[in-house]
């Protein structure tokens, strides 16, 4: 099957397609617009489990200007996170050094008990996924960019990462169910321009990538659940409580962290109510990362929460590498951002690792 890779795990296949996906093409935008990217070129090749899509970002042009061309992908995001099934997929931009261009990426990846059924899982995908609002897609055929992409240069290189911002504190009350009261700060979409990190991407000296990945998380009873618990507890925390004893009569003081804890567990609840995605957004680089790269990524995906910049510690490196190279979502102990592991429970994690569609259209932007 053309532009589709593939390799055999111990019980199943992995296959990858690939499709070109472009900004719109000069011709579809208004007069009065600055140009949009020309001469878009793709491939198809690399590990198999992954559906890429890919196009170029060119130097010295404008992508888009000001809030009102920002585009909202969150309708495409709904209807792909049906089409995925069970697949990850990834927005990637990739510079070329003294070309003055970025590469723009999709990534999905597929798996079947045959070679054929995976082949087939990963074109089916390719195919749906192309109809995205505002860009033109073609099949990739080539397998030689494909194998650049997903492992632009050697492992492990530097390795950041962006995470939605932990903040934690002991808790004041001694009856508390844990010592510990942590909030998880969402992403906030706003239809910003992206054309200052593009550009800082398509300056770096040497190679860098930008990683997007989301993968379809359903919520279910379970997290509900959770949420509900955790709200009732910190709205305990909030309020006066009983006395420490029955000889002392005085009520325990409100612990002061817990409205701020209690407003954004039920913020999460009212969002976190069908389908999410898994994220995980990362920065890699053949020589270090600048941190004001990294800062400005931050800033640019969500404004006004920016997520906190986490380097992987040496131990965490390969598999941060890993994800990379195979768009996968394994965890590494910088994501606790420095606090203690006991702070964060289960359903800290969770929240932290997941993102609403709302999120999700805050960290999946595409060019067009």
């Amino acid at each position: 099957m053309t532009g589709i890779a593939v390799t055999q795990g111990v019980d199943r296949w992995w296959a990858w397609a690939a499709s070109r996906v472009r900004a719109a093409t000069a011709q579809t935008a208004p007069p009065t617009a600055p140009p949009h990217l020309a001469g878009v070129h793709n491939q198809q090749s690399g590990p198999a489990q992954t559906v890429v899509q890919t196009g170029q970002l060119l130097g010295g042009v404008h992508i888009h200007h000001g809030e009102a061309t920002a585009p909202d992908n969150s309708a495409w995001l709904r209807a792909s996170w049906s089409v995925l099934g069970t697949a990850p997929m990834e927005v990637r931009y990739l510079n070329r050094p003294g070309e003055g261009r970025l590469d723009c990426y999709l990534l999905t990846r597929a798996e079947g008990r045959t070679r054929a059924e995976a082949e087939q899982r990963a074109a089916t995908v390719r195919d749906h996924l192309g109809d995205i609002p505002g860009t033109a897609t073609t099949g990739v055929t080539e397998d030689v960019e494909i194998h650049d992409v997903l492992r632009p240069f050697p492992p492990p290189g530097d390795v950041v990462e962006l995470r939605k911002r932990l903040t934690a504190r002991r808790s004041s009350r001694d009856d508390a169910q844990h010592p510990w009261l942590t909030t998880v700060s969402p992403l906030r979409h706003q239809r910003n321009s992206w054309e200052p990190l593009w550009s800082a991407l398509a300056a770096q000296p040497s190679r860098v990538l930008l990683s997007i990945g989301l993968a379809p998380y359903a919520v279910g009873p379970g997290l509900k659940a959770h949420l509900g618990a955790r709200a009732a507890e910190l709205a305990k925390l909030a309020a006066p409580g009983p006395p420490t004893t029955a000889v002392w009569g005085g009520a325990r003081q409100p612990d002061p962290f817990a409205p701020i804890a209690r407003d954004a567990i039920l913020d999460a609840a009212h969002r976190y109510t069908d389908r999410a995605f898994v994220v995980r957004i990362s920065l890699a680089g053949a020589g270090p990362v600048p941190g004001v790269l990294a800062e400005l990524a931050a800033t640019t995906i969500s404004p006004a929460s920016a997520p906190a910049v986490v380097r992987p510690t040496p131990e965490d490196l390969p598999v941060a590498w890993n994800n990379l190279a195979t768009l996968n979502f394994a965890s590494l102990s910088a994501y606790r951002q420095g606090m203690p592991a006991e702070a964060l429970q289960g359903l800290d994690q969770t929240l932290a690792s997941i993102v609403d569609m709302d999120e999700a259209a805050a960290v999946f932007r595409l060019p067009h």
